[in-house]
């Protein structure tokens, strides 16, 4: 037999680091010598490939960014986990006969934002008893646009924040020809095996889900006059997850998701530290010895303490040792904001008064040359 080209160039099984979804989709190693599938091919695939997948670092990585564009665009992200099944793009064609959706980049299931989008239309439109028709017409127009605007809000792909775990399920229809051909049966009577009827046997079919996982989901306003309306769109969102479910097989109890706050809070705080480290990495190293410096007189205003031999004095003093070595800018910063400092928590006695005023009239003394400063 000749194989395909992919054949005589892969191993027969993922190499560590691989892509799980592309590996998935496109490399169904279990043919026979004549290219039908054994009876236990399918389900051997599906077996061998319900793992945990994910790098854990790539896809905190990639949450901390996704929900900081979210927040940048003035919208609401928060952390939802599968309560039970999940599974999307069943649909899509595969050797299984189910396939399964996988972020291109990131090699785990997601849920594409048109997904996010239409259940939440469908909240609206078929379940929000809250509404009358009027207001609902409305509401749909604005929330989701129509063949002359926009809609006013973003809906973000949901994206798992760490590694999901999958497993192996099955379904078994029983009558597959009514389901594929009972619109198209006319006399019945000479082909009864496309009648639905209690003697026909239940026919197994293999497929891949989603058995753990936690996703962010974002909404954001199109524009910031439309943010007053995020609150209910979000709470949509939350009732859509709730009652009705994501992906496939929602009627069967799959999709069901419930907001982590835990989840969202951790993920929040994270995308903030690396934020704020990344902010930092910009500055000069005197910079950073400033914004420290103006960070710890911010946190001793904000208790209303004023500590004369703490440690915000005892920094102020190391740098004011230190100082006459920066760039004049700096060194011009840094005496403003030690002046600030000492005005604040006191000058001391006599002595260190004197000692103080000659240190910070020193850092002013040498002209500005326009180095690298900070405004604490």
């Amino acid at each position: 037999m000749n194989l395909p080209l992919y054949r005589q160039q892969t191993p027969d099984e993922l190499p560590d680091g691989g892509h799980r979804g592309l590996w998935y989709d496109r490399f169904f190693n279990r043919y026979n010598a004549d290219w039908t599938i054994p009876e236990d091919g399918k389900s051997s695939w599906i077996n061998d490939n319900a793992k945990q997948v994910g790098d854990k670092s790539v896809l905190d990585n990639a949450a901390q960014r996704h929900l900081t564009l979210i927040t940048d665009l003035g919208g609401h992200g928060a952390v939802f986990k599968t309560d039970w099944h999940f599974a999307t793009g069943l649909g899509l064609p595969h050797p299984v006969e189910n396939g399964l959706v996988w972020h291109h980049t990131l090699g785990v299931p997601y849920l594409a934002g048109s997904g996010v989008k239409g259940l939440v239309k469908a909240w609206v439109e078929v379940w929000d008893e809250s509404l009358d028709a009027t207001d609902k017409a409305q509401r749909l127009r604005d929330w989701f646009g129509d063949l002359q605007q926009a809609g006013r809000f973003r809906f973000f792909d949901a994206l798992p924040i760490a590694p999901v775990q999958l497993a192996a399920d099955i379904m078994t229809p029983h009558q597959g020809k009514w389901y594929e051909q009972g619109g198209e049966i006319g006399d019945c009577r000479h082909e009864p095996d496309k009648i639905p009827a209690d003697w026909h046997a239940p026919v197994p079919v293999p497929f891949l889900v989603v058995k753990q996982a936690r996703l962010l989901f974002g909404i954001a306003p199109r524009r910031p006059e439309y943010a007053d309306a995020l609150t209910d769109v979000f709470s949509a969102l939350k009732q859509a997850l709730d009652w009705l479910g994501a992906g496939a097989k929602t009627a069967a109890g799959y999709g069901r998701m419930f907001e982590d706050a835990a989840s969202t809070d951790a993920l929040k705080h994270n995308a903030a530290t690396a934020a704020a480290a990344i902010e930092r990495a910009k500055l000069s190293p005197e910079q950073q010895q400033l914004r420290d410096l103006a960070n710890l007189f911010a946190a001793e205003q904000q208790r209303g303490t004023k500590e004369a031999g703490g440690p915000l004095i005892g920094a102020t003093n190391h740098l004011l040792k230190d100082g006459n070595a920066w760039p004049d800018s700096a060194r011009a910063n840094l005496a403003d904001l030690a002046e600030a400092i000492y005005g604040y928590v006191g000058w001391g006695n006599g002595q260190k008064k004197q000692e103080r005023k000659a240190r910070i009239a020193a850092l002013r003394a040498a002209p500005d040359s326009g180095g690298p400063g900070i405004t604490p």
